[in-house]
């Protein structure tokens, strides 16, 4: 699927923690037609739940969804969320919603550890391309080997290419990385990255629902 130019329809993306990086996101006041265009060409493809079950059986109603919530350590503030948070059973096994390529497996102090993959076909015109990244996990089940690493690092990324499939286990739910309380989570973003560009991060409920859910006022 190859989709117009994104990034002339975004803006900023609003609160956040002053040290997480500053997406770009839909700019829904100025071209919310467009946008609903884009959101209903990615619906149409067939996608698979993270999960065994469907993604709103697990989804936390008052902060899980994308858009503002209130800010965890101070209710008066908000916070603006860019994924999907689903509050799921212990050792429930996560996989991919799209068959892609293994971009990263590892650890970060927000994420967690966290699993990000791309999906080459589908990009736009201007060569962004879809990733879909998967945090907060026990431990990721799969990985590059250091030899993997190594070539990876020498190609700048673009060697070996790891197919990943749609029915492969990326891991567990857990609760590593920056959380506000202590369930097992999985957070599931989505976003069109290109080399040395601010990736632009869209609302994945709409992608695999067509539909969004606005965050309890708190």
């Amino acid at each position: 699927m190859i989709l117009p130019s994104l990034s002339q329809y975004t803006h900023t993306r609003p609160e956040r923690y002053d040290f997480e990086p500053p997406y770009l996101i839909p700019d829904m006041r100025e071209y919310a037609s467009f946008w609903n265009t884009i959101y209903h060409r990615l619906n149409s493809l067939s996608y698979s739940s993270p999960l065994d079950t469907d993604v709103f059986d697990y989804i936390n109603t008052d902060i899980g969804f994308y858009g503002p919530r209130p800010h965890p350590n101070n209710p008066a503030r908000k916070y603006f969320h860019i994924g999907i948070q689903l509050d799921i059973p212990k050792g429930a096994k996560v996989t991919p919603v799209l068959d892609g390529i293994l971009e990263y497996s590892g650890y970060g102090a927000i994420n967690g550890y966290y699993v990000l993959l791309s999906h080459p076909d589908i990009r736009t015109e201007d060569g962004y391309i879809l990733h879909t990244m998967y945090c907060h996990l026990k431990k990721p089940a799969i990985s590059f080997t250091s030899y993997q690493k190594m070539l990876r690092e020498i190609s700048l990324g673009s060697y070996p290419l790891i197919p990943v499939s749609s029915d492969d286990i990326l891991g567990e739910a857990g609760q590593s990385g920056l959380v506000d309380y202590e369930k097992n989570l999985l957070y599931l973003q989505m976003d069109f990255r290109k080399f040395g560009e601010t990736p632009i991060v869209i609302d994945p409920l709409r992608v695999l629902k067509e539909e969004t859910r606005m965050n309890s006022e708190g």
